[in-house]
Protein backbone atom coordinates (compact mmCIF):
# COMPACT_ATOMS: atom_id res chain seq x y z
CA UNK A 1 0.00 0.00 0.00
CA UNK A 2 2.87 2.55 0.95
CA UNK A 3 4.50 1.96 -1.91
CA UNK A 4 1.53 2.50 -4.47
CA UNK A 5 1.21 5.81 -2.73
CA UNK A 6 4.49 6.53 -3.36
CA UNK A 7 3.65 5.77 -6.83
CA UNK A 8 1.14 7.71 -7.16
CA UNK A 9 2.90 10.62 -5.03
CA UNK A 10 5.40 10.33 -7.26
CA UNK A 11 3.35 10.39 -10.51
CA UNK A 12 1.48 13.53 -9.43
CA UNK A 13 4.99 15.82 -8.64
CA UNK A 14 6.06 14.93 -12.10
CA UNK A 15 2.76 15.84 -13.92
CA UNK A 16 2.87 18.91 -11.87
CA UNK A 17 6.88 19.86 -12.73
CA UNK A 18 5.76 19.01 -16.64
CA UNK A 19 2.53 21.46 -16.60
CA UNK A 20 5.06 24.27 -15.02
CA UNK A 21 7.53 24.13 -17.18
CA UNK A 22 4.85 24.20 -20.22
CA UNK A 23 3.32 27.39 -18.63
CA UNK A 24 7.04 28.67 -18.45
CA UNK A 25 7.96 27.43 -22.15
CA UNK A 26 4.05 29.25 -23.22
CA UNK A 27 5.12 32.18 -21.04
CA UNK A 28 8.79 32.75 -22.26
CA UNK A 29 7.18 31.99 -25.92
CA UNK A 30 4.56 34.94 -25.71
CA UNK A 31 6.84 37.44 -24.79
CA UNK A 32 9.30 36.78 -27.39
CA UNK A 33 6.46 37.09 -29.96
CA UNK A 34 5.23 40.48 -28.40
CA UNK A 35 9.36 41.90 -28.04
CA UNK A 36 9.72 41.28 -31.70
CA UNK A 37 5.78 42.70 -32.45
CA UNK A 38 6.77 45.91 -30.38
CA UNK A 39 10.13 45.67 -32.28
CA UNK A 40 8.89 45.71 -35.79
CA UNK A 41 5.94 48.34 -35.05
CA UNK A 42 8.48 50.88 -33.93
CA UNK A 43 10.91 50.26 -37.23
CA UNK A 44 7.74 50.28 -39.23
CA UNK A 45 6.33 53.53 -37.35
CA UNK A 46 9.73 55.46 -37.81
CA UNK A 47 9.48 54.36 -41.51
CA UNK A 48 6.05 55.84 -41.99
CA UNK A 49 6.99 58.92 -40.44
CA UNK A 50 10.41 59.74 -41.73
CA UNK A 51 8.69 59.07 -45.51
CA UNK A 52 5.69 61.70 -43.93
CA UNK A 53 8.26 64.46 -42.48
CA UNK A 54 10.26 64.01 -45.94
CA UNK A 55 7.01 65.11 -47.76
CA UNK A 56 6.48 67.71 -46.21
CA UNK A 57 9.97 69.01 -46.26
CA UNK A 58 9.11 69.25 -50.21
CA UNK A 59 5.90 71.61 -49.24
CA UNK A 60 6.60 73.33 -45.98
CA UNK A 61 10.61 72.62 -45.61
CA UNK A 62 12.98 71.47 -42.85
CA UNK A 63 11.10 71.64 -38.88
CA UNK A 64 13.26 74.31 -38.71
CA UNK A 65 11.23 76.71 -40.60
CA UNK A 66 7.54 75.63 -39.66
CA UNK A 67 7.48 78.59 -37.10
CA UNK A 68 7.09 76.24 -33.92
CA UNK A 69 7.75 77.82 -30.68
CA UNK A 70 8.50 76.03 -27.58
CA UNK A 71 5.69 75.85 -24.83
CA UNK A 72 3.18 76.69 -26.94
CA UNK A 73 0.79 73.91 -28.51
CA UNK A 74 1.61 74.40 -32.16
CA UNK A 75 -1.69 73.18 -33.02
CA UNK A 76 -2.00 74.79 -36.37
CA UNK A 77 1.28 74.96 -37.20
CA UNK A 78 1.70 71.07 -36.42
CA UNK A 79 -1.34 70.13 -37.82
CA UNK A 80 -0.12 71.83 -41.44
CA UNK A 81 3.10 70.74 -41.38
CA UNK A 82 2.88 66.85 -39.92
CA UNK A 83 -0.45 65.68 -38.88
CA UNK A 84 -1.99 66.14 -42.09
CA UNK A 85 0.59 64.09 -43.83
CA UNK A 86 -0.57 60.55 -41.59
CA UNK A 87 -3.02 58.26 -42.17
CA UNK A 88 -5.62 59.43 -38.76
CA UNK A 89 -8.71 57.82 -37.37
CA UNK A 90 -9.01 60.33 -34.70
CA UNK A 91 -8.39 64.06 -34.55
CA UNK A 92 -6.46 64.87 -30.41
CA UNK A 93 -5.11 68.43 -31.97
CA UNK A 94 -6.65 70.79 -30.63
CA UNK A 95 -9.04 68.95 -28.15
CA UNK A 96 -8.61 66.15 -25.91
CA UNK A 97 -10.51 62.93 -27.04
CA UNK A 98 -9.33 59.16 -26.82
CA UNK A 99 -5.83 59.58 -28.17
CA UNK A 100 -4.17 58.90 -24.96
CA UNK A 101 -5.36 58.13 -21.22
CA UNK A 102 -5.84 61.12 -19.08
CA UNK A 103 -3.70 60.30 -16.49
CA UNK A 104 0.09 59.87 -16.20
CA UNK A 105 1.86 56.98 -17.22
CA UNK A 106 3.63 54.44 -15.18
CA UNK A 107 7.54 52.92 -15.46
CA UNK A 108 8.10 49.45 -16.28
CA UNK A 109 7.80 48.65 -12.75
CA UNK A 110 4.44 50.13 -13.01
CA UNK A 111 5.16 52.79 -10.40
CA UNK A 112 3.12 56.84 -11.43
CA UNK A 113 5.32 58.96 -13.26
CA UNK A 114 5.05 62.34 -14.12
CA UNK A 115 4.45 62.15 -17.64
CA UNK A 116 1.03 63.23 -18.23
CA UNK A 117 0.56 63.57 -22.58
CA UNK A 118 -3.37 63.83 -23.05
CA UNK A 119 -3.54 67.69 -23.30
CA UNK A 120 -1.10 67.76 -25.52
CA UNK A 121 -1.89 68.05 -29.58
CA UNK A 122 -2.20 64.08 -30.47
CA UNK A 123 -4.28 62.22 -33.40
CA UNK A 124 -4.75 58.20 -33.56
CA UNK A 125 -3.58 56.87 -36.68
CA UNK A 126 -5.40 53.84 -38.54
CA UNK A 127 -3.05 51.44 -37.41
CA UNK A 128 -3.95 51.64 -34.36
CA UNK A 129 -1.06 53.81 -33.21
CA UNK A 130 -1.38 56.95 -31.35
CA UNK A 131 1.13 60.12 -31.04
CA UNK A 132 1.19 63.51 -29.07
CA UNK A 133 3.87 66.09 -30.12
CA UNK A 134 5.74 68.51 -27.10
CA UNK A 135 7.21 71.30 -28.56
CA UNK A 136 10.65 72.03 -26.95
CA UNK A 137 12.31 74.23 -28.96
CA UNK A 138 12.47 76.72 -32.69
CA UNK A 139 15.21 74.19 -33.54
CA UNK A 140 16.62 77.05 -36.06
CA UNK A 141 20.48 74.94 -36.12
CA UNK A 142 21.11 71.78 -37.78
CA UNK A 143 19.79 68.84 -36.03
CA UNK A 144 18.34 70.70 -33.16
CA UNK A 145 15.48 68.53 -31.59
CA UNK A 146 12.09 70.42 -32.20
CA UNK A 147 9.68 68.61 -30.29
CA UNK A 148 9.44 65.43 -28.60
CA UNK A 149 6.93 62.55 -29.85
CA UNK A 150 5.63 60.34 -27.50
CA UNK A 151 4.38 57.15 -29.38
CA UNK A 152 1.42 54.69 -27.89
CA UNK A 153 1.78 51.56 -29.87
CA UNK A 154 -1.92 50.61 -28.50
CA UNK A 155 -3.16 53.60 -28.07
CA UNK A 156 -5.44 53.89 -24.70
CA UNK A 157 -5.22 49.79 -23.71
CA UNK A 158 -3.07 48.87 -21.40
CA UNK A 159 -0.46 48.21 -19.39
CA UNK A 160 0.45 52.42 -20.28
CA UNK A 161 3.98 52.66 -19.26
CA UNK A 162 7.36 53.74 -20.39
CA UNK A 163 8.96 50.95 -22.50
CA UNK A 164 6.50 48.55 -23.03
CA UNK A 165 3.78 50.33 -25.00
CA UNK A 166 5.09 54.25 -24.70
CA UNK A 167 7.74 54.86 -26.55
CA UNK A 168 9.29 58.41 -27.20
CA UNK A 169 11.34 59.85 -30.37
CA UNK A 170 12.13 63.05 -31.58
CA UNK A 171 11.66 65.13 -34.63
CA UNK A 172 15.14 66.40 -35.54
CA UNK A 173 15.79 69.59 -37.85
CA UNK A 174 17.49 67.66 -39.98
CA UNK A 175 16.99 67.32 -44.04
CA UNK A 176 17.54 63.67 -44.79
CA UNK A 177 16.34 61.98 -40.96
CA UNK A 178 14.12 64.62 -39.39
CA UNK A 179 12.87 61.88 -36.99
CA UNK A 180 14.68 59.71 -34.31
CA UNK A 181 14.21 57.82 -31.28
CA UNK A 182 14.86 60.39 -28.37
CA UNK A 183 18.68 60.67 -27.58
CA UNK A 184 20.44 58.10 -29.71
CA UNK A 185 23.71 59.77 -29.33
CA UNK A 186 24.37 58.68 -26.13
CA UNK A 187 26.73 55.65 -25.09
CA UNK A 188 24.59 52.20 -24.71
CA UNK A 189 25.49 52.11 -21.05
CA UNK A 190 23.61 54.95 -20.65
CA UNK A 191 20.51 54.29 -22.08
CA UNK A 192 20.50 51.24 -20.51
CA UNK A 193 21.43 52.34 -16.42
CA UNK A 194 20.86 55.61 -16.23
CA UNK A 195 18.45 55.98 -13.18
CA UNK A 196 16.48 58.65 -14.29
CA UNK A 197 15.12 57.63 -17.95
CA UNK A 198 17.00 54.37 -18.97
CA UNK A 199 15.83 51.42 -20.46
CA UNK A 200 16.05 49.92 -16.74
CA UNK A 201 13.40 48.33 -14.01
CA UNK A 202 14.27 51.02 -11.78
CA UNK A 203 14.73 54.20 -14.07
CA UNK A 204 11.86 57.21 -13.05
CA UNK A 205 10.56 56.80 -16.90
CA UNK A 206 12.33 54.42 -19.78
CA UNK A 207 12.63 57.50 -22.32
CA UNK A 208 15.67 55.58 -23.80
CA UNK A 209 14.55 52.54 -24.85
CA UNK A 210 13.38 53.37 -28.44
CA UNK A 211 16.91 54.19 -28.81
CA UNK A 212 18.44 51.40 -27.10
CA UNK A 213 16.33 49.13 -29.57
CA UNK A 214 17.18 50.87 -32.44
CA UNK A 215 20.88 50.95 -31.61
CA UNK A 216 20.43 47.30 -31.24
CA UNK A 217 18.83 47.05 -34.92
CA UNK A 218 15.61 47.06 -33.91
CA UNK A 219 15.73 43.99 -32.28
CA UNK A 220 15.08 43.80 -28.25
CA UNK A 221 16.88 40.70 -26.72
CA UNK A 222 17.10 38.92 -23.54
CA UNK A 223 18.99 42.09 -21.60
CA UNK A 224 15.61 44.51 -22.20
CA UNK A 225 14.00 45.09 -18.43
CA UNK A 226 11.02 42.63 -18.59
Amino acid sequence: MDELFRDKFRAVGAATVLIIAVFFIVLLFVQQREKKNISFKLKVFMTDITQSLLISKNNNGLPGDWGLKPGYKNAGILYNNFFKYLKISEDCINTSGNCFIDGNYKSIKQKETTFNVHKLPAVKMQNGISIAVETISTCRKANEICSIIYVDLNNIEEPNAFGKDMFVFSIINDDTSPIKPYNPILPEDILRDNHKYGCNKDSEAALYCAAMIYKNGWNIDSSYPW
